[in-house]
């Protein structure tokens, strides 16, 4: 089996927990806890999970609730199992809100019995100090800091859910005073994610000249999300303004999720931009079934030394699992599909790559 290296997942319980298959939703927030479990038994994405922990577990799928409960009593052997039947080699965790300690980073290893390294999101930085007052300055000069330090610790990278704030569209041509201003023009009615967009745009392009000095890749979420993002704002090629700057020419640009629905757009960037690449993840934990459809779109445009894969895997391990497993079986129709396009030495190099040798390749990968 290939290994995964998945470059773009979220920390998973230490100790066990108990899995609650509704939780894995896109709908967010205490408010919407009723829907997500009437909804429950009518999702495929859900069904099919239910039915893969059935094959792993040895059990039938009305049973998968015990099954798990009982493998899951001892939690590092468990959570080993789902790595290694998945395949996955290797993890680059973004902590969200609360960046991965190196500490934290090495319990995880050990946990999954893999290599973990971590991502820094820089809104981590940037919202709280918002939300206190911080002035424009103070918080650039923040930011910079952190991601200096950063880089000395060994973080594989930086991202950015500014999709999810002020949207994609970056303005390129903000200026340093306008963005301070922004900062100091709060408006306790709107929250925080969605204020200081000049602060914003201004702070994500110094972010992409220091990731072009210190030699750290920045991903970017593209694409659908949570009931938090705004859609129409995360269409990756609003991006596009800001990637023909000088700053993000210079800079590695991993643009997440495949850009759901977007995927012909983001294809088109690695083509146009030398610096951009595509990166498979979320997609394939929510939509399981049309992955193999959105790969192939994906492969038919973009380079294949510019495609990555992930899984977004967050809150029970068996997120990461199920997201690795989809993959694998995209692939695979993906090359059963479109296998007379190509040799079968290109195919066979080709899943290298996209498995994990560009991820090797684009990673500062060391701790």
């Amino acid at each position: 089996m290939i290994p995964l290296l998945d470059d773009h997942a979220h920390p998973f319980p230490l100790t066990a927990d108990e899995l609650d298959l509704a939780s894995l939703s896109l709908s967010v927030g205490a408010a919407s806890a009723s829907r997500r479990r009437e909804a429950a038994p009518h999702r495929l994405v859900l069904e099919t999970l239910r039915r893969d922990l059935a094959a792993l577990l040895g059990c039938a799928a009305d049973d998968v609730p015990a099954a798990r409960a009982d493998a899951a009593r001892d939690w590092p052997a468990y959570v080993r199992r789902l790595m290694g039947d998945a395949g996955i080699g290797g993890m680059l965790l973004d902590g969200g809100p609360d960046p991965l300690s190196p500490q934290r980073l090495d319990e995880h290893a050990a946990l999954a019995g893999v290599p973990t390294w971590s991502l820094l999101r820089i809104e981590a930085v940037i919202d709280p100090l918002l939300a206190a007052g911080a002035d424009g300055p103070s918080i650039e000069a923040a930011l910079r800091d952190a991601v200096a330090a950063g880089a000395q610790a060994g973080i594989a990278g930086l991202k950015s859910v500014i999709a999810y704030r002020t949207g994609l569209a970056v303005d390129p041509a903000v200026s340093a005073a306008d963005a301070y201003r922004s900062a100091e023009a709060g408006d306790p009615g709107v929250p925080v994610r969605r204020r200081a967009k000049a602060l914003r745009d201004h702070l994500v392009r110094r972010t992409l000249a220091q990731c072009a000095d210190l030699g750290l890749p920045i991903q970017f979420h593209t694409g659908f999300g949570d009931a938090e993002i705004r859609l129409a704002d995360a269409n990756p090629v609003l991006l596009d303004d800001v990637l023909r700057t000088a700053e993000g020419a210079a800079a590695q640009v991993v643009l997440i999720h495949g850009g759901f629905p977007w995927h012909e757009e983001l294809a088109y960037l690695t083509v146009v931009r030398d610096n951009v690449w595509a990166e498979y993840s979320l997609a394939n934990l929510f939509s399981p079934a049309t992955t193999a459809d959105r790969l192939l779109r994906l492969l038919d445009l973009a380079p294949a030394d510019r495609l990555l894969f992930g899984t977004d895997g967050h809150g029970s391990p068996e997120t990461h699992w199920f997201a690795a497993r989809v993959l694998r079986r995209a692939w695979d129709e993906v090359r059963r599909r479109a296998g007379g396009a190509a040799r079968d030495g290109w195919w066979d190099a080709t899943a290298e790559r996209v498995f994990h040798g560009n991820a090797e390749a684009l990673y500062p990968l060391r701790r």
